[in-house]
């Protein structure tokens, strides 16, 4: 066994990493997060079905760990971009109808999901089934600075959308600043209109989901409103490593987003039940370079890598629901075997994770999580497509550096192969005019024509070099 095979067995992991992992200031095991333990899991009677369940302390509500997020549907083939209206509906209701029978009964989507197509497509599919039988949630879009009027038609829209008389979990979508808040919230009435929805019987639990700075959460936690839950970002890369984001990557104005330890600590200490968003970090997660993978695989060789982002964040407490889009039944099916049941994890599982952490090159990413919101560019331009190619360079270490280093040139061609054959030519970076219309959309504030230029740029250098 050579030194490669050495460091990754299990043994050779926890030996390379050492007790030092465990007090490094920034991994967060257990003792630190304060983890469920296997003992309180076991503890948990499953269902029938064997999906991990969480209950609702404030309402008694049964929701199953793993939740439906409906942002990323399967798509038509004539569809042009992931995020688009052409829902292949067929494949949506298998989906569906499968997880159903699975245990999973809570549903997220959103008024700007599938640019307005997902409310209507999962309103369409769940009203085959018992009302009873599951849990929908949808949101006010504040991205859209709806005015009382407007919200009040907007609301009325999502139901005829969704088929119901209720929601169970409704939120004000994408909190980014405190002005914002104030203003369509506070100022325009639109919080007063939802409060009456509730006391109406036609919201059941009210909420709000998160991107904004550390000014913004703590004014939200301040108020005195009582939340019912909060659907928020975490997921471990964040937590036990941290991400630091440039100012010159985000929008002009914007102010970074709290560092996930203190945001955590913030929602424990507030006691709102969470659900959890982006537990993949866009995906990235779910493709880990093959050095990260091996080590994870040493540990587990069956459990692939989303497997272990969605026991970390089912792992925190005061979790309800994990949330995750899922565009093929692959995705579906592997997500049921890592929720039925549910398998906590180990001290000794998270000093792995720490050693792979030590593998994914990250920090030079771009924070974009494929959501979709900016999209459609009204140039054309596919922003999370380019956004991922590049991120998946970056996290394979692959990405063009000096002309000198070894393998610049087998690089260089990689990755404008990969570019042209990820985006077609008319929807490539060099297409953005710095309209700046997608800005205010990013819920991660990035500064995308900023980005889109330097993206530009870079392709076009790595062309001259010859």
């Amino acid at each position: 066994m050579d030194e490669n095979e050495k460091l990754l067995t299990r043994r050779g992991i926890l030996k390379t990493v050492g007790a030092g992992a465990l007090g490094g200031a920034a991994f967060y095991g257990m003792s630190r997060l304060g983890f469920a333990t296997e003992k309180s899991f076991a503890a948990e009677a499953p269902a029938p079905d064997k999906m991990s369940r969480r209950v609702n302390p404030g309402n008694g509500d049964s929701i199953s760990l793993l939740g439906f997020g409906c942002m990323r549907l399967p798509m038509q083939a004539k569809a042009v971009s992931p995020g688009g209206p052409e829902i292949d509906e067929a494949a949506a209701a298998r989906m569906v109808d499968r997880a159903i029978k699975q245990g999973v009964n809570y549903f997220d989507t959103a008024y700007g999901y599938h640019r307005g197509a997902s409310e209507a497509v999962i309103g369409k599919i769940l009203s085959a089934y018992p009302r009873q039988s599951f849990y929908l949630a949808t949101k006010m879009p504040t991205y859209l600075n709806p005015t009382l009027d407007q919200a009040k038609e907007i609301f009325a829209t999502q139901m005829q959308r969704c088929r119901v008389e209720y929601f169970d979990y409704y939120l004000l979508h994408n909190i980014q600043s405190v002005e914002g808040y104030k203003k369509i919230y506070e100022e325009n009435g639109v919080l007063d209109f939802l409060l009456e929805q509730k006391a109406a019987g036609r919201i059941r639990n009210l909420g709000w989901s998160f991107h904004g700075d550390t000014e913004a959460l703590e004014y939200l936690l301040s108020r005195e409103q009582r939340w019912d839950f909060a659907l928020v970002q975490f997921n471990y890369h964040d937590l036990m490593r941290g991400y630091e984001v440039k100012p010159a990557q985000m929008r002009a104005g914007a102010k970074p987003p709290p560092p996930a330890p203190w945001y955590l600590e913030k929602m424990k200490e507030s006691g709102i039940p969470m659900m959890i968003m982006e537990p993949l970090l866009g995906g990235r997660l779910a493709r880990l370079n093959k050095k990260t993978l091996a080590i994870l695989q040493a540990e587990r060789p069956q459990a692939s890598a989303a497997s272990w982002a969605f026991r970390y964040a089912a792992s925190i407490p005061n979790v309800l629901t994990v949330l995750t889009g899922m565009t093929y039944m692959e995705h579906l099916e592997d997500n049921l075997r890592t929720f039925s049941p549910l398998d906590a994890f180990s001290e000794s599982e998270l000093t792995v994770l720490k050693a792979a952490l030590d593998g994914f090159l990250s920090q030079a990413n771009i924070r974009c999580t494929a959501c979709g919101y900016c999209m459609p560019c009204p140039y054309g331009v596919d922003i999370p497509a380019l956004f991922s190619h590049y991120n998946r360079c970056v996290d394979d270490d692959f990405i063009p550096t000096g002309r000198e280093s070894a393998n610049y040139e087998e690089a260089r061609r990689a990755y404008l192969v990969g570019y042209d054959r990820s985006v077609p030519e008319l929807r490539q970076a060099a297409r953005c005019t710095d309209c700046g219309q997608c800005l205010p959309l990013c819920p991660q504030n990035i500064a995308i024509p900023t980005e889109m230029q330097r993206l530009g740029k870079f392709v076009e250098e790595l062309k001259t070099r010859v």
